[in-house]
């Protein structure tokens, strides 16, 4: 059997094996991904955040991706729990005026062959069928070319695991990636023509997304006037439906057509074929270990409501990075980078885990699935110790899928609710806030949303990840 070597493996090639192989790369570390696929291939997840921008500038994509002409994004809609607002990004200090709506084949294959570009070794339908342990630690990966009709072994000093849903780590090897009956929903989607999108008088762009009973509907806008609307409906909805003789198509077609905005925008629309994912929200045990690290969606996924998975995709992946380069050149001690990668990457995501459940609490209340409290810490606070509460959430400290107390959790979910309508009043000039509680607030939330692991002042263990002159973990006393 073959035999070779490289410094750093990436399994997959997408947002998030792409982003980590062009970051390393453009670091002088030697850098192979092996892709199951052929790219360009589809993939869901259109709707791009704001932190996007600075992503793609760190690993040096911006010309690239600005060239392709995508969709700007310049903020969205929400016709959620009895009220209809929007937000702009640039309505907050500092944040770009726009993120992308992206046709995700053209995205991913973009950032592939940048990849390659940035010095990367891509090898594609190249399946990776095994990883190997000595001593606890990975070191070597079996894989199959099935261009080429070959296998062969892959040595390597640090492992990223970026394979997705197939979970080549979490579900291979540690079998460790446990579903959240919360958020245990089916999406079904499609693409239209003839959306009609002027309705309104929101710029253009804009996502929409429609509360409905025990679901919501999202609209995204595409290249050449194609629009993608999807419905995020839970599991036992979609089921009882069924059990009414009605096909997941009749399904979806009646949810939209009951719906007085998505009727208004699709009534003289054209549809292609609709597409079904289920059972897409996970998380794993841990998130690294010793010789590896798992990013993006083979880590983790939580639900598509705030669009976070290609955010967390990429910010794991400069994460994980920022670590291997700085294990590399000895400047952090490999047990102290895991540290920072673990607590970070959990918080990034306890934090949207947090958002989302806020949402969904504030949309239907006890109605179907949304009647459970979100599980969010098994530590007891009292109501106005609440940002204590948070902070225990997002320094990773706190085990949500371990708790038997439901009530607190609904007290978390009530309060940030309070937080998130706070800011929206702000926004709104609504009511008269003062300079200490908007600067108090502002805080807060760019605790949640904020890309801090790039803040010398939010440093985790004292580390943070210093962009420049290289991308790497850096001494926040330094």
């Amino acid at each position: 059997m073959t035999v070779y070597e490289t410094d750093v493996l990436v399994i997959g090639g997408g947002p998030a094996g792409s982003t980590a192989a062009a970051a390393l790369a453009r670091n002088g570390i030697k850098t192979t991904i092996l892709e199951r696929d052929v790219f360009p291939r589809y993939h869901i997840g259109e709707s791009l955040l704001a932190s996007l921008v600075p992503m793609i500038d760190i690993i040096g994509a911006t010309e690239k991706v600005a060239a392709c002409g995508f969709v700007k994004k310049p903020g969205g809609y929400f016709n959620w729990g009895g009220e209809k607002w929007a937000f702009r990004f640039d309505e907050v200090e500092g944040a770009p005026e726009h993120s992308f709506q992206v046709e995700r084949a053209e995205f991913d294959n973009l950032l592939i062959e940048h990849a390659g570009e940035c010095g990367a070794e891509v090898h594609q339908n190249v399946s990776v069928n095994k990883i190997n342990f000595e001593d606890g630690r990975a070191v070597r990966a079996s894989w199959t070319d099935h261009t080429k009709k070959k296998s062969g072994e892959l040595k390597f000093k640090h492992l990223i695991d970026c394979s997705g849903r197939n979970g080549v780590l979490a579900n291979g090897h540690f079998k460790n990636r446990r579903f959240h009956d919360v958020f245990k929903n089916v999406a079904l989607w499609a693409y239209y023509d003839d959306v009609d999108l002027s309705y309104d008088d929101l710029p253009a762009g804009s996502t929409r997304i429609l509360a409905v009973d025990q679901g919501w509907i999202w609209f995204i806008p595409l290249k050449d006037n194609k629009v993608s609307v999807g419905l995020v409906i839970a599991h036992d909805a979609l089921r009882s439906k069924r059990k009414d003789n009605m096909s997941d198509e009749e399904i979806y077609n009646q949810v939209l057509e009951d719906h007085p905005e998505a009727k208004l925008m699709l009534q003289k629309a054209t549809r292609g074929k609709m597409r079904v994912e289920s059972d897409y929200s996970y998380t794993s045990d841990s998130f690294s270990g010793p010789g590896f690290f798992m990013s993006g969606d083979a880590a983790c996924f939580l639900d598509p409501l705030l669009s976070s998975g290609v955010h967390l995709a990429m910010f794991s992946a400069l994460m994980a990075a920022a670590c291997i380069t700085s294990i590399h050149t000895g400047d952090v001690d490999e047990d102290r980078a895991h540290t920072f990668f673990e607590t970070s990457y959990r918080q990034a995501y306890l934090r949207f885990l947090m958002l989302v459940s806020t949402f969904y609490d504030m949309g239907q209340g006890q109605k179907g699935y949304f009647a459970q409290s979100q599980k969010l810490t098994s530590k007891e606070y009292d109501t106005e110790e609440m940002k204590t509460a948070f902070v225990d959430i997002v320094s990773g400290t706190a085990d949500f899928t371990d708790v038997s107390d439901e009530e607190y959790g609904a007290v978390i979910v009530a309060k940030v609710t309070e937080k998130l309508k706070t800011g929206v009043d702000m926004r709104r000039g609504t009511r008269e806030i003062g300079e200490e509680e908007r600067e108090e607030h502002l805080q807060f939330m760019d605790g949640i949303v904020g890309l801090s692991f790039l803040d010398k002042n939010a440093s985790i263990g004292g580390l943070y990840v210093e962009q420049e002159p290289t991308l790497k973990l850096a001494e926040a006393s330094a």
